[in-house]
């Protein structure tokens, strides 16, 4: 079956691995990033999430088969219009074009960071659909922060990580909808640890950072984790064979959130809440 799939943040990390994934499997794929895509958008604005359907919909004659839903990260300024705004954009916008596929598949990326989240008003705002909101929550994180002394990468975190949970919860309602399940589009989250990219390049290169994190991921060999594989399961999920898995968050992290969350013969580690923990969950 010859499909056509989009994948947002197309142009490195993740994404390009994705890409390179899946062409080398006879898959046309439609990138798109701010440079080097197919379709040049900026999916923390209104405008861009337009130039992403309009030129997406340009490319792809009517229809597509799958898209995942991978552009994240980005500064604090624009982090809660890009990892949760953005993506619902995405998903949601596209989703017209899924629905005229024979076999239809979405998935959105998300992070360990999620586990983090700590601003409910943050969360509820986003899934209030209130952008405005959502960005006044983040500038007030912004403002505590700062009169409480902390840094930029703290800001950072703690949005990125608020977004991402938003984004799962969204994901989750969404995927047993009439709009998604009813149409026969199964709806997936991918909720990465910490990758070998670039992104990830200033925790890696510092073992006081990079050392805690492995001892916090108990699978063997699995730290840092390696794009390709990443790309691998994003690609499964959104083939053709995945007739069954939708409404899943599933966490490709080694068995990080697996430890953290623990049980009872494995309680979570107290070392989780470190600043270097928040910082590799929003590294990618």
């Amino acid at each position: 079956m010859n499909r056509v799939v989009v994948v947002t943040g197309a142009a490195s990390g993740i994404g390009a691995a994705t890409v390179s994934h899946l062409r080398e499997r006879g898959v046309r794929v439609i990138t798109a990033d701010l440079r080097d895509a197919d379709v040049i958008a900026n999916l923390a604005t209104a405008e861009g999430r337009r130039a992403l359907i309009a030129g997406v919909a340009s490319r792809c004659s009517g229809a597509a088969d799958a898209v995942i839903a991978n552009a994240g990260g980005g500064p604090v300024e624009t982090s809660v219009q890009l990892n949760y705004f953005g993506a619902v954009a995405t998903l949601d916008g596209l989703r017209p074009l899924l629905a005229r596929s024979a076999a239809p598949r979405a998935v959105a990326v998300s992070s360990i960071g999620s586990l983090f989240a700590s601003r409910m008003d943050l969360v509820d705002a986003c899934l209030g659909g209130s952008e405005a909101k959502a960005i006044g929550v983040a500038r007030d994180v912004a403002d505590e922060a700062e009169r409480a002394g902390r840094d930029a990468s703290q800001v950072r975190e703690t949005v990125y990580g608020n977004a991402k949970l938003a984004l799962n919860r969204w994901c989750r309602s969404a995927a047993s909808s009439p709009d998604w399940a009813g149409a026969g589009i199964p709806l997936n989250v991918v909720a990465l640890g910490l990758y070998d990219t670039p992104a990830a390049a200033f925790i890696l290169n510092d073992p006081a950072r990079s050392r805690p994190l492995q001892d916090l991921t108990p699978l063997r060999g699995a730290f840092p984790g390696r794009p390709q594989d990443a790309a691998a399961l994003l690609a499964w999920l959104v083939s053709a064979e995945n007739t069954q898995l939708t409404g899943q968050v599933m966490f490709a992290d080694g068995g990080f959130e697996c430890r953290l969350r623990g049980g009872p013969a494995q309680p979570a580690p107290s070392m989780v809440s470190g600043a270097t923990v928040r910082q590799a969950a929003g590294a990618r």
